[in-house]
């Protein structure tokens, strides 16, 4: 394709095509499309990747207007951008009490872009409406077997459909689990590609540490990294779960609201309202 490598940025690379046009390669992105693919088929996918990529100018991934793009909305979840981070103000939700905030996207088939205030303000619609539309798309997006059990004995779920989505995944929990959990459900979002479910439940919380491990893990190791921390997360409503792992013993420090629960699934507290579980 006559593109010369400039800079090797970790999970990136800087090239320039034969105009002198400088590219920005995501090989996350790009090994994602190609992992489920046989290997004989890898460089005519790398190829058109890279095609789409470099045809596509900066000004027309984002679209006039929101209406026109309706169907590519789609809703991320992460930690909120730096200020003066991008050089227009993006359209964010915070979520009470984690830190995170969501963010409204426009997908395109190799990149995405994020929504900004003024888009949402042009359209003459609250951010809200156009986040119930991407909400929508994405459980439409979404196949009906995604959360898979990553381990039988401890009960923990994992959503990892690799579409760069799982982790926003856990605003369609009720669709994902109909049948639901009267006492909601311990989550973490270690990282954009994944998303751990645990049902709270007797046997969930004395398998909650291993949750804790697991989110701790991938947030170091994985591409776009999102938090460490575990959540309680019932009627729409999040709350940080603390956990503290050290010396084989754990000990979890639940908000005060988590005390009504524990009392119905005969957890046990000690007076400090701290609930401990050797660690294995």
């Amino acid at each position: 394709m006559n593109w010369r490598v400039r800079r090797w940025l970790g999970h990136l690379v800087e090239c320039s095509d034969e105009r002198g046009v400088e590219q920005l390669v995501g090989l996350e992105n790009l090994f994602r499309r190609v992992r489920r693919e046989e290997r004989e088929r890898w460089p005519a996918l790398i190829g058109e990747f890279l095609t789409t990529v470099g045809s596509a100018e900066p000004g027309t991934l984002l679209p006039s207007d929101l209406e026109s793009a309706a169907e590519q909305l789609m809703v991320r979840l992460g930690p909120p951008f730096p200020p003066r981070a991008r050089d227009v103000n993006v359209w964010s939700q915070a979520i009470a009490n984690t830190g995170l905030t969501i963010n409204l996207v426009i997908d395109h088939r190799s990149q995405m872009c994020y929504v900004s205030e003024k888009l949402v303000a042009d359209s003459g619609r609250p951010g809200e409406m156009w986040l119930e539309k991407a909400i929508e798309n994405l459980s439409a997006r979404t196949p009906a077997e995604c959360l898979q059990l990553l381990d039988p004995e401890t009960g923990i779920q994992m959503c990892a459909v690799g579409d760069a989505y799982d982790s926003s995944r856990v605003l369609i929990l009720d669709r994902l689990i109909p049948s639901g959990s009267p006492h909601g459900f311990f989550v973490a979002l270690p990282n954009r590609d994944q998303l751990l479910v645990l049902p709270v439940t007797q046997g969930g919380l004395k398998s909650l540490h291993f949750v804790k491990i697991v989110a701790e893990k991938n947030f170091r190791t994985a591409p776009h990294p999102i938090s460490s921390e575990v959540y309680w997360l019932r009627d729409q409503i999040w709350r940080p779960i603390g956990i503290q792992i050290q010396d084989c013993e754990v000990t979890v420090s639940p908000p005060p609201e988590f005390g009504e629960v524990l009392a119905q699934i005969g957890g046990e507290t000690d007076q400090h309202g701290a609930s401990e579980t050797p660690a294995n």
